[in-house]
């Protein structure tokens, strides 16, 4: 049986975002660039079994994602960047990439006696959790919430034709 954790790493990898990234997992480790994985429920039933014995269930997990953070205030000029809004157009590509997963169909490898039938995101953009000010530099912490719902066939009674 392939472990579903080990799963979501492998699957995570392979986005560029974190390929340039350390990435930890059920550990907050804050600092600038840092992305964690926290599961939130692994193998949670949604239903009651089908007839066959095919056993939908969901595994959910947060993206958490530290930003260097700046206090200066957003100047008005076309040509000034503001990093606060540049780290957070930066996040939004990791979201954008599991967008594209799903629109693609490729899912993390669950194994053979399961089937994804979909990941999703819980919100179109970065959810921005806060500030750390006691770091230097100040961090902001913003968090993708992912759900992926699947098939569990490992109990299936039949197969049909």
């Amino acid at each position: 049986m392939i472990d579903k954790n080990q799963a979501i790493i492998d699957y995570l990898i392979t986005c560029p975002y974190i390929q340039n990234s350390p990435l930890y997992f059920n550990l907050i480790e804050a600092h600038d660039n840092n992305v964690q994985i926290v599961t939130t429920s692994e193998d949670i039933t949604t239903r009651r079994p089908y007839v066959n014995g095919e056993i939908p269930k969901r595994y959910t997990f947060n993206l958490i994602t530290f930003k260097s953070i700046t206090d200066l205030a957003v100047v008005k000029d076309d040509e000034y960047m503001n990093e606060n809004v540049d780290d957070l157009a930066d996040v939004q590509t990791l979201l954008d990439w599991l967008h594209e997963q799903e629109d693609e169909h490729n899912y993390p490898d669950f194994g053979k006696d399961c089937y994804i039938d979909s990941l999703q995101t819980t919100t179109d953009t970065p959810r921005f959790d806060g500030i750390n000010t006691e770091l230097t530099p100040p961090l902001a912490m913003y968090s993708i919430a992912i759900v992926i719902n699947y098939i569990d066939t490992s109990k299936m009674l039949w197969k049909e034709n």
